[in-house]
Parts: structure tokens; sequence; C-alpha cells
């Protein structure tokens, strides 16, 4: 049920701006967007500095795609895409 979940994630993205916008910031809202069309699912976790962006790929999309549009976008950060394991 990846596309379930998938979808979960983008519901709660949407409902954490809507009670709180400062969940988001413009920054974030570029990395999204710069990549929106790879993506099935979406949503930030953690705080303070310490949280990560969490997304599911849209089917056929791979990590390397991924890993490629940010480094294009924002090739003077240091921004990496990083494994997950769902279990």
């Amino acid at each position: 049920h990846v596309d379930d979940f998938a979808t979960l994630l983008s519901e709660h993205w949407k409902l954490s701006q809507m009670i709180d916008a400062g969940s988001t910031n413009t920054l974030i809202d570029q990395i999204f967007d710069s990549c929106d069309d790879l993506l099935a699912g979406k949503m930030i976790c953690g705080a303070g500095g310490g949280g990560f962006l969490q997304v599911v790929l849209k089917k056929g999309v791979s990590k390397a795609d991924l890993q490629a549009r940010l480094k294009t976008v924002f090739s003077d950060t240091d921004i990496n895409v990083w494994d997950c394991r769902l279990v």
C-alpha cells in the first residue's frame, strides 16, 4: 500500500501547513517545488534544525533521478538524498 502511504504523507503535509504556517519555509518550498513531478508523497519530519524532508518517489523514478534533480537545482549547496526503508 505504498501509494496510499504516499497520499497520507502529502495530506499530513498539507494539514500541517494549514495548522501552522511556520511548519515550512522558502527553502523547503523550493526543494519540494523543484522535484514535485518526481514525488508521489512528501512531508517534513523532526523540528528545530534537526528535521528532514521525507518523500515517496513516483513509480519509475529512482533515487538517482531525485538526487540529480536536486544537485542541478541546488548546485551551490550540500543537499543530498539518503535511503530509508519502511518496516
